[in-house]
């Protein structure tokens, strides 16, 4: 160790992460993020935008339904934020790009609600952004803006879901390219989430793990909309692996557990 003015500091090999000023944990920034066509295409993203909204309406339809779908409304609405992130820096135009700005806030609200009433007033703004343009897209970045528990709950809920439909491809391409444009995005969302990983001192390793699983997700979007069903078949056994690869590190309690799609 090296005095620096009284304060120790501990250097980790490669600059990874290291202890600064009062024995802080500072962690490297995140590698730069490719184009979003690159891992999830936008006509997918839309879809799962709808699919997400159309949910999350059906979940707050009635206040004496809220205190079940309390817990997959937090979930979609942490999927969601990213979901309209990712479209508003979408290289490619779609329909919500000149919305995000409105449709992210409003999700955050979502988010961050803890009663009935104030998760109806956060999806209300939330349909009324989708009608809104609110301002220019290209003030978004990619940070921060999910929570990691229930992202991590929504990956196998909708590997699940893939699974499913992997039994029945030819019928269910589509639909498997959407759940992995999501996957992909989720992955891609989370790399900004190492802070509340319980080892955020193996920042290198989680970062290389969200990638693994958005370049497998990408690689299963791809297979599906192709109707490649060999090629989905490995991309989807890369997809598992990168997530069990991730669990012996970081939550080694999870692997080998089976989840079933709500």
């Amino acid at each position: 160790m090296v005095s620096h003015r009284g304060k120790f500091w501990f250097v980790v090999v490669m600059g990874v992460v290291f202890y600064g000023a009062g024995n802080q944990l500072l962690i490297a920034a995140p590698p730069a993020a490719p184009k979003v066509s690159a891992f999830a295409p936008a006509e997918d993203l839309v879809s799962q935008f709808e699919y997400y909204l159309k949910r999350l309406e059906a979940d707050l339809a009635q206040e004496a339904d809220y205190k079940d779908a309390a817990e997959r409304v937090y979930k979609d609405a942490n999927t969601l934020v990213l979901i309209a992130l990712a479209l508003g820096l979408h290289d490619t135009p779609n329909k919500y790009q000149k919305h995000a700005l409105g449709l992210v806030a409003a999700c955050e609200k979502l988010i961050a609600a803890k009663d009935y009433a104030t998760a109806k007033a956060a999806l209300a703004e939330l349909k009324a952004a989708m009608d809104q343009p609110s301002g220019d897209p290209e003030s978004l970045a990619w940070k921060k803006l999910a929570h990691l528990p229930p992202l991590m709950q929504q990956v196998p809920l909708i590997n699940s879901r893939i699974r499913r439909s992997m039994r029945r491809f030819d019928r269910q391409a589509t639909a498997i390219a959407a759940d992995a444009a999501a996957i992909a995005v989720i992955s891609q969302g989370s790399i900004y989430n190492v802070d509340e990983t319980n080892k955020p001192e193996e920042a290198a390793k989680w970062y290389q793990y969200c990638t693994d699983m958005r370049d497998a997700a990408a690689k299963l979007n791809q297979a599906a909309r192709a109707k490649d069903s060999k090629a989905a078949e490995e991309a989807l056994k890369a997809l598992a692996k990168s997530c069990d690869d991730c669990h012996a590190i970081f939550h080694p309690e999870a692997l080998g557990k089976e989840v079933q799609e709500e």
